[in-house]
C-alpha cells in the first residue's frame, strides 16, 4: 500500500502518542542474539532511529514501498552509517541476504489483540495471493533460528484527536467481508489537508500461523512488553 498522501504528515501523527517508540525498541532488543535486523515497512525511519541510537554497531535494514516515506527516512537516518534503506515491494523483494531478526510494527503485517480474545493478523495487502507471495519472500530472508517479530496493536475504532501541531487527526473504520477499510483524515480547522484510504485484510490466528508455518516459521510467544508476537524460523 502506497502512503504518499500521508508521508508529509506521518511523523507528526505518529509522534503525537500513536506509538510508544521507546517501548517498541525495548521489546525488540529483549530478543537476543541480534546482529542484523530488517524492518518490513519502515516508513519514515522512526523505529530504526531509536534502535540506532542505542545500538550503533547493529546492522539495520529498512524497506518500504512508498518512496516519499523513504525520502524522509533518508534525511532522518543519514547520520547513521549502520542503516541501509531500500524501496521494495514486499511481494517480490530480494535483498540477497538473510537476517537474525525481521520485524514489522504497524507495517505490512501486525496483530490485533482485543482483551482476552485470540489475536488476529492484519495485512496492509488486501489480496490473499499477494500476501502468500510476500510471506514467502520474507521467509527467504530469515536465517534458520532467526526471529520474526510482528507488532501488537489494540482494537481499531473510530476517533478523532488533536495532535501536536494543533490539527485534528481522525480515522473511520468500515468492516468488509475480508477485513476492514480505514479512512484516515487530517483536518486544519474545517479544511481537509490529508486523506488516505486503506483496504486491510485480516486473518484468524490459526490462518496466520498456517500461512507462516508452511515456511517453517512457528509461533513462540507474546513478549513480556506486549509489543510483539514472536515467531521463529526453523
Amino acid at each position: 500500500m502506497d502512503y504518499t498522501n500521508m508521508a508529509a504528515y506521518y511523523d507528526v501523527i505518529m509522534t503525537s502518542g500513536y506509538y510508544d517508540y521507546p517501548g517498541i525498541v525495548d521489546s525488540l532488543l529483549s530478543h537476543p542474539p541480534i546482529q542484523n535486523v530488517i524492518e518490513i515497512g519502515c516508513g519514515t525511519g522512526l523505529i530504526l532511529e531509536e534502535i540506532a541510537k542505542r545500538e550503533p554497531s547493529m546492522r539495520l535494514k529498512g524497506i518500504d514501498l512508498t518512496q516519499a516515506m523513504l525520502d524522509i527516512a533518508n534525511q532522518r537516518l543519514k547520520v547513521y552509517s549502520n542503516i541501509e534503506l531500500s524501496q521494495q515491494n514486499v511481494v517480490d523483494f530480494d535483498l540477497g541476504e538473510q537476517y537474525d531478526v525481521a520485524f514489522s510494527y504497524g507495517g505490512v503485517w501486525y496483530f490485533v489483540i482485543d482483551g482476552d480474545q485470540e489475536p488476529f493478523m492484519v495485512s496492509h495487502i488486501a489480496d490473499h495471493d499477494l500476501n502468500v507471495l510476500g510471506l514467502k519472500q520474507l521467509a527467504l530472508h530469515l536465517k534458520s533460528g532467526s526471529q520474526l517479530l510482528l507488532g501488537i496493536q489494540g482494537p481499531h475504532f473510530n476517533y478523532d484527536k488533536t495532535i501536536s501541531n494543533g490539527m485534528t487527526y481522525a480515522q473511520e473504520i468500515i468492516p468488509t467481508d475480508i477485513g476492514f477499510i480505514k479512512h484516515y483524515f487530517l483536518l486544519d480547522k474545517s479544511k481537509e489537508v490529508m486523506a488516505q484510504t486503506v483496504n486491510y485484510r485480516t486473518y484468524t490466528f490459526s490462518e496466520a500461523k498456517a500461512l507462516l508455518g508452511v515456511h517453517g516459521i512457528e509461533y513462540v510467544s507474546k513478549d513480556a512488553g506486549s509489543k510483539f508476537l514472536r515467531f521463529q524460523k526453523n
